[in-house]
């Protein structure tokens, strides 16, 4: 991973997508069982497979970003985010919003893996981090402040995830390659 310093901001980038989703667990958990009719434990247990899937995205890739680059693990994460919350935000029953979960959050912890391990590679990493947090934190009260003016439902916090990391797809040119 490059120390550049002008390679820290598809680094905050990639980490706001692929962190962006914890944020809003309360959010979706909650909109979760008012769209779906789920009790507050399954749709707790909803919650828990995306951070279950997002942990072992992040256990799998976090010591192999460094051989295999940051910019195809990167891709390939945004893409699953995209794909699997997206597919949530249009999924109507049950089983389909669990695998559009653990697919989207799959690629969160795939995000967030290569952009945790390129932070640990900078220099002043706790400045990285920080930066990061404040950006995810910033993305997150925005849609917390906008979402319930726009309506109810499990789609929309969703499509706003997809959305992201949609958005965030550019930044992953300026990070590197493989190394070999």
């Amino acid at each position: 991973m490059s120390s550049r310093p002008g390679a820290v901001w598809p680094l905050v980038a990639v980490f706001t997508a692929g962190y962006l989703a914890s944020y809003l667990l309360p959010t979706l958990v909650g909109r979760l069982s008012a769209q779906l009719g789920l009790s507050a434990t399954e749709a707790g247990l909803v919650g828990s497979a995306l951070l279950l899937s997002s942990a072992g995205a992040g256990f799998a890739l976090a010591g192999r970003v460094e051989r295999l680059g940051p910019r195809t693990p990167a891709r390939a994460g945004l893409v699953l985010a995209a794909v699997g919350y997206g597919f949530t935000a249009l999924a109507g029953s049950v089983p389909l919003v669990v695998l559009g979960v653990v697919v989207g959050g799959f690629g969160s912890g795939t995000a967030t893996a290569v952009a945790a391990a390129g932070i640990a590679a900078r220099r002043d990493p706790h400045r990285t981090s920080s930066l990061g947090l404040l950006t995810v934190s910033a993305t997150a009260g925005v849609l917390y402040l906008t979402i319930p003016h726009l309506g109810g439902g499990h789609r929309l916090p969703f499509a706003a995830i997809a959305v992201v990391a949609l958005l965030v797809w550019p930044a992953t040119a300026r990070l590197g390659g493989a190394t070999g």
